[in-house]
């Protein structure tokens, strides 16, 4: 800044004065901006925090969502509960006997597991004590001699799937197949077990055409040393017997699932595959 000419030493210190304090004013008010400036730079650096959180926040939401719906949509028809398991055995009961009288036994001794047996019923004969008389050539039949019993089978029933078994299988065994779908099969080989084993156990001359065929057809091969004692059924079973005879291929494509959560073992007979139902 130029001096005026005359300009005394008192003028010019009183005006380096001014100055100073302008520049001091200045110096405060950079100081309070440089604050101001850090303090708008960590807000920043929180709000950006926060935003990435909200966004991870959201994408969580959104697949919990998308699994909320999927199991709205695929609500099981049998869930895991001891009421639910019992109601499903009462209807299964009221089917079979709609079609025979069986004789419904909640337990054995050897498993705790449901089972039916099939009996038929023989008229009741009033006997009359009378006094045998041996003709010439002929004998007294003995009072010991064992009388021949009709042949029963105890069927045991398999167990549905519980959400733990099926979230526990492998990705690779389960693929696109849904829990209900699983227990909806195990509900079909229930049946056809049963069916089965109430043609084997009839009587020959009570059997019509076509139940004598599938007798004819299921004793035609012996029993071997890993199926005897045992309840076991085919694939032709599953083709004779199940509600719908298209099943067969399904049930293939279930057996390794059935047969990692232990309710069938796979058995060779020949060139025949046989399914032994678990306890």
């Amino acid at each position: 800044w130029p001096l005026r000419p005359g300009a005394k030493y008192s003028d010019i210190s009183s005006i380096l004065d001014e100055d100073r304090t302008v520049l001091n004013e200045i110096c405060t008010d950079l100081g309070k901006s440089q604050k101001l400036l850090i303090a708008v730079n960590t807000e920043k650096e929180k709000l950006a925090y926060t935003l990435a959180c909200n966004k991870v926040t959201l994408a969580r939401l959104d697949v919990l969502k998308e699994r909320f719906q999927e199991q709205q949509e695929n609500i099981p028809k049998h869930m895991p509960t001891p009421a639910s398991r019992k109601e499903e055995e009462e209807n299964q009961i009221e089917q079979i006997e709609q079609i025979d009288k069986p004789i419904y036994r909640p337990e054995t001794k050897k498993s705790k597991l449901p089972c039916v047996r099939f009996e038929e019923e023989k008229p009741a004969i009033k006997t009359i004590k009378t006094r045998q008389v041996a003709s010439a050539g002929s004998k007294i039949p003995s009072k010991n001699k064992k009388q021949k019993l009709s042949r029963t089978t105890i069927v045991p029933l398999m167990n549905f799937l519980t959400t733990e078994e099926f979230k526990s299988l492998p990705k690779y065994m389960v693929g696109r197949t849904k829990y209900d779908l699983i227990n909806s099969m195990i509900e079909e080989l229930n049946t056809v077990t049963v069916s089965k084993y109430k043609i084997i156990d009839s009587p020959v001359n009570k059997l019509n055409s076509e139940n004598m065929r599938r007798f004819n057809r299921m004793t035609a091969h012996p029993e071997t040393k890993d199926t005897a004692g045992m309840v076991w059924f085919e694939v032709e079973d599953v083709k004779d017997f199940a509600s719908v005879p298209t099943l067969a291929p399904a049930f293939l494509k279930m057996v390794p699932i059935l047969r990692h959560c232990h309710r069938l073992r796979q058995v060779r007979a020949g060139k025949v595959e046989r399914y032994i139902v678990l306890l």
